[in-house]
């Protein structure tokens, strides 16, 4: 009787995780997907509501096992200078990754100075913006 229960809710447990698992819906493409699904970067700027570069701060990760395997992290963007739109140096922007929206996941080395591609700022300073892509300020984009 003891060895029946434990095997009822040993697959009780493993359902529920394989319900979980095939529970996560999947996320349309990036609007920033060019070609093959590569992100263009010229796309994403004429799609962005602004564009700044400045530097990331105040991390913190929220990491989730399977059957995610994703870093919810919520952290700080600092604007250092606008490229589009009217973003003041000095301007902090909160964000959270998502699964959907904020899709893309911190680098594990946040130093250094990254290319922000954002949607219009929520009015609610205490709600995380999204950004529609990030990469490294150093690397080259077109437009």
């Amino acid at each position: 009787m003891r060895n029946a229960f434990k095997i009822l809710c040993a697959t009780l447990v493993a359902g529920c995780l394989l319900q979980r698992a095939h529970a996560t819906e999947p996320c349309l493409p990036s609007p920033c997907s060019g070609a093959n699904q590569a992100i263009d970067t010229a796309r994403c700027r004429g799609l962005a509501d602004w564009v700044a570069t400045g530097t990331i701060t105040r991390v913190v990760h929220h990491v989730q096992g399977e059957p995610v395997f994703k870093d919810f992290a919520d952290f700080t963007f600092t604007v250092h200078a606008s490229e589009k739109g009217a973003m003041k140096p000095g301007r902090e922007i909160r964000f959270q990754v998502g699964w959907c929206q904020n899709w893309l996941q911190l680098p594990k080395d946040t130093s250094g100075t990254f290319r922000f591609y954002g949607l219009p700022l929520p009015s609610d300073s205490g709600v995380p913006g999204q950004y529609l892509y990030f990469e490294r300020a150093a690397a080259t984009h077109s437009g």
